[in-house]
């Protein structure tokens, strides 16, 4: 009988936390949010996410230049963003990086993570060390080469062609240590 509550408690909690990255809405200040692992088009097709993804998608003005240089190498890296839905700095930045890595032809669908207000307390943030949102990692071979924190330093395509091209770029923001 104790192996059978014990396994029953094991199972409830592995559930628990399997189902914790699931995509859902919750309330925050009398808003619908969004939590878990989802995809642009969470943001693109539901509302109240689309009015905003969509103005500033459509008001950010990519440099040229740098796009065409980052045409060439984006595509050999994998894109992590932790946002929060409810974050201004996520609803200007995260539509803006898309607005950039659609000129620039990235052809891989980011992941991307929801989180709650309270994202200090959430598995994906903790196991990503999320210090602000949104938080935007660029990963080679499964290695992270670095990531843009809240803002980017100069503009978004400038600092992603520094992560690449210079494998050093640190963040102000990045409170981790770094060799």
């Amino acid at each position: 009988m104790k192996k059978s509550i014990l396994f029953l408690s094991f199972l409830a909690l592995w559930t628990a936390c399997q189902s914790s990255n699931k995509l859902h809405t919750s309330k925050y200040h009398e808003s619908e949010i969004l939590i878990g692992k989802g995809h642009r088009a969470d943001m693109e097709k539901a509302q109240p996410y689309n009015k905003w993804f969509s103005a500033n998608y459509k008001s950010y003005q990519p440099d040229t230049n740098l796009i065409s240089d980052l045409k060439k190498m984006i595509n050999v890296y994998k894109i992590v963003i932790i946002m929060g839905t409810w974050c201004g700095d996520s609803q200007t930045q995260v539509p803006a990086l898309f607005k950039v890595l659609d000129k620039a032809g990235y052809h891989k669908n980011p992941v991307i993570y929801f989180v709650p207000r309270k994202y200090h307390y959430y598995k994906p943030a903790k196991d990503f060390k999320i210090v602000r949102v949104p938080t935007i990692i660029l990963y080679k071979n499964n290695k992270e080469q670095g990531r843009i924190i809240e803002y980017p330093m100069k503009n978004l395509e400038d600092d992603l062609i520094k992560i690449i091209k210079t494998h050093d770029y640190h963040h102000e923001l990045d409170e981790r240590i770094v060799p």
